[in-house]
């Protein structure tokens, strides 16, 4: 912590004539979990209080893989990787914060292609391979660890009459790289007394099944779970709770933050937030000069005993056990023992209050009769005014829920959800006088579902109907989060492609295309549409795009429908 503290005094002194590039700097941090995820959202915290010691917060930026519900998706990896590069092209970062190990491998994997030769903070990585770093450059970061043998070690102190001691995991990436090192120590760690079991392949009802039924004189300590090999999620604040619930043991880990109040005994636990925060004073370093070269990798995050007081009764493990530095939570305590000085003097101050009371008490009592009589005149009008004031706000709210009501009746289409004409009208407007104002591309799209006429007459207007609906659906799943598209009539329907030029409008549509092929309409099959693609012009207005893109969309149908025709 000594060694960060230095970076960060040495990144002060090396900006305190800088401070208008400070101010300009831009961290991206990429972490590998999701927000609510309570260790991800600690760690974030302690690295934005770092970072704002020199970081402006608008030049912060903060990205969640949530790589915890979406495990080894190479196709989940590669929209991330297409998110990042379409918005960090405008704001592209000068150095990048990796939290966890997910985070960390896909930026060393893409980094190339993301942000080449951009330097990487990274934190977190529980099993790392020095190896990773061949061929890399600008690259330093203080590893997370795993502390399986000081938890082994710890184990054996506080029940020395263990005889089995089962190790959980999981068989995704970061499971499997944790699992394999807990068996890198199983075979060296040798006590002739106690049995070392590694569980990684089992299912949540399973595993519920199997710690209800262990004996007393075995331990359980937690790895890192994701999911179960049914896919099912692992949490923390959820499935370890009714495993601890279940369990006939005790339940050791090393997640501080996770683990703690959510039903583990506690064990040499680490710090999220701490160890966020050194991640951003090494960053600061970076920022300030400092090449990452020059800062060594710190080889482990501290490890600390943390143990809940509830855990350590329940399982009649005797506190004398604990190392001295243990921290106990959730332990008892005497309320006027830890307070006796304020208490003592709070005491004092009442019994002067009680005189001082008891000399006012004549005085007041003169005047209660006197202010009952007044209360009850002011109640009976207070009370007519709050009627008529409540009654006036309950028309009001009722007023304004029709009026929301009759104006998304009058701008959303009935059949699809999706926005009518009348709304595509005043939005396309919009988008286009912003577009000249501002000097911005923008593209529509018209589309037209081919030989729809032949689904009604061959199958009936209902099945039309579900084609529409469902042909929305597809158009909805494939266009971009900025894209906007609206019902235009009949079995038109259009699209608006903010800050999209003709060559990604067509990689859009083409997607739209490619998607109709693969979807099969219950009853109609296979649905194809034609669509003609327009760009603004400087001498555009709504009209004028549109109708332009409705000419494309009829030479797409003269060409022979089932295609893309750009002007």
């Amino acid at each position: 912590m000594k060694y960060l503290f230095g970076l960060l005094l040495l990144s002060i002194v090396v900006t305190a004539n800088a401070q208008d590039k400070t101010a300009s700097q831009t961290v991206l941090l990429l972490n590998s979990y999701h927000p609510q995820y309570a260790w991800t959202n600690q760690l974030t915290n302690g690295v934005i209080d770092a970072l704002l010691y020199q970081v402006p917060p608008e030049n912060i930026h903060v990205e969640y893989m949530d790589s915890r519900r979406f495990l080894d998706d190479g196709v989940y990896s590669s929209h991330i990787k297409e998110l990042l590069i379409y918005k960090y092209q405008q704001y592209k970062p000068d150095v990048i914060i990796t939290s966890d190990d997910h985070a960390y491998y896909f930026m060393l994997e893409n980094r190339d292609s993301l942000f080449p030769d951009m330097p990487i903070v990274f934190c977190g990585v529980n099993v790392f391979n020095p190896n990773s770093l061949v061929g890399h450059k600008d690259i330093t970061g203080i590893l997370e660890g795993m502390e399986v043998k000081g938890n082994l070690d710890l184990i054996k102190q506080l029940q020395p009459e263990v005889r089995r001691v089962i190790l959980l995991g999981d068989t995704t990436g970061l499971g499997l790289r944790m699992v394999k090192r807990a068996r890198e120590i199983q075979s060296y760690w040798y006590d002739q007394k106690v049995i070392f079991e590694i569980w990684d392949d089992f299912s949540m009802a399973e595993l519920y099944e199997e710690v209800a039924q262990l004996s007393s004189d075995t331990a359980i300590l937690l790895l890192a779970i994701h999911k179960d090999k049914l896919g099912q999620y692992f949490s923390f604040e959820k499935e370890l709770k009714e495993l601890a619930r279940i369990s006939t043991v005790p339940i050791y880990g090393m997640w501080g933050g996770l683990m703690i109040g959510n039903g583990s005994i506690g064990g040499l636990m680490n710090d999220p937030y701490e160890h966020g925060q050194e991640a951003g004073f090494l960053a600061l370093a970076v920022l300030s000069g400092v090449s990452p070269k020059e800062i060594s990798i710190q080889p482990k995050a501290k490890f600390t005993p943390i143990f809940d007081y509830n855990q350590l009764q329940k399982f009649d493990i005797d506190m004398s056990r604990l190392p001295a530095n243990s921290q106990v939570v959730n332990k008892p305590v005497s309320v006027y023992e830890t307070y006796k000085r304020e208490i003592n003097s709070i005491i004092i101050f009442v019994g002067i209050l009680i005189v001082i009371i008891n000399f006012l008490l004549v005085n007041i009592t003169r005047r209660i009769q006197v202010q009952k009589e007044l209360d009850a005149l002011n109640k009976d009008l207070e009370d007519k005014v709050i009627a008529r004031t409540q009654e006036i706000k309950q028309r009001n709210h009722e007023l304004e829920d029709a009026r929301k009501r009759m104006e998304e009746l009058a701008n959303t289409d009935a059949l699809t959800g999706l926005g009518n004409r009348r709304a595509a009208q005043a939005e396309v407007t919009s988008y286009v006088n912003r577009a000249h104002r501002e000097g911005k591309v923008l593209s529509v799209a018209l589309l037209d579902i081919d030989h729809f006429k032949r689904v009604n007459d061959q199958y009936g207007h209902q099945t039309g109907d579900d084609v529409l609906f469902g042909f929305a659906q597809v158009v909805k799943q494939a266009i971009r989060p900025s894209d906007r598209v609206y019902r235009w009539g009949g079995e038109e329907f259009l699209i608006l492609l903010p800050n999209t030029d003709l060559e990604f409008s067509s990689a859009v549509c083409n997607r739209i295309t490619r998607d109709l092929h693969a979807h099969v309409f219950e009853t109609a099959g296979i649905i194809t549409a034609s669509i003609g693609v327009s760009s603004l012009l400087p001498s555009d207005d709504m009209d004028s795009l549109v109708n332009r893109a409705d000419d494309l969309l009829y030479q797409a149908k003269d060409n022979g429908r089932d295609q893309v025709m750009l002007g």
